[in-house]
């Protein structure tokens, strides 16, 4: 890409390096440091059945997380189990989402259902990128807590909506009118977003294999066309790397 010109200031490291355990939410003081040499089986002679269920999560999880494991996931992977989700609005109260009604936020009207795995993946998603925090409920369950204002770097507060200092930050998610562009270089954008929401890089050897795609010197000139948007960061209220489909004129909700 060449050589950096003499004198260029150094880069902030953008929010999006920082791990959820290096951002400290608010109530997570227990993370969950598997051995590096921990056996791979799923069930050991002796355990108890919520032993190994928990242990079974916690392979599953990891991947999504990292390193450190908040032992609020295992909270939010046993809700998404029941079908139920409870999440804070900003008034304090505390309604309940279905899971199966939250596939359509995620993936949109056009999108086909989502299946299990998928619609899982995706809550968790919001969670470990700090779109959404966990926290205990009055019994053994949890409360989804929706994020407006994610750290910058450790140190910088979090902000819930009702909080005061909510008001200051943006609502309109950068491209604010996925409509100004065509279809193509949409669910170009789309695909490299992902990538860069997991930690990766999308290429396109793969993408060209996508129906619809064709060839790898099509991928690269949609690539090429959605360049500098693929890395602009939404706003607070969005998982770093997502897309936003919000209209930019609509009242935030709440």
């Amino acid at each position: 890409m060449g050589r950096k010109k003499p004198g260029k200031p150094r880069r902030e490291r953008a929010a999006d390096a920082y791990t959820l355990q290096q951002l400290q939410p608010p109530g997570y003081d227990q993370w969950i440091v598997p051995a590096p040499d921990r056996a791979k089986r799923t069930a050991v002679e002796g355990m108890s059945v919520g032993a190994v269920d928990t242990a079974r999560r916690i392979e599953r999880l990891l991947p999504l997380y990292g390193p450190k494991l908040p032992v609020q996931a295992l909270w939010l992977d046993v809700a998404v189990d029941s079908g139920v989700l409870q999440v804070r609005h900003t008034d304090g109260t505390v309604g309940r989402l279905p899971v199966a009604d939250l596939a359509g936020m995620l993936t949109g009207p056009e999108a086909g259902p989502a299946g299990p795995a998928e619609l899982r993946a995706s809550v968790h998603e919001l969670h470990a990128t700090g779109a959404v925090l966990v926290e205990p409920d009055e019994g053994d369950g949890c409360v989804l807590r929706p994020v407006v204002g994610k750290p910058e770097r450790p140190g910088d507060p979090w902000l819930f909506g009702g909080d005061m200092a909510a008001g200051l930050v943006p609502k309109t998610c950068v491209p604010g009118d996925p409509a100004s562009m065509g279809v193509e270089e949409f669910a170009a954008l789309a695909y490299l977003r992902v990538h860069l929401a997991e930690g990766g890089v999308g290429t396109a050897e793969e993408y060209a294999t996508f129906d619809g795609v064709g060839t790898v010197e099509r991928a690269r000139e949609l690539f090429a066309a959605v360049e500098h948007l693929v890395d602009v960061r939404g706003c607070p209220a969005c998982p770093s790397g997502h897309l936003c489909t919000r209209d930019p004129d609509a009242q935030p909700a709440g």
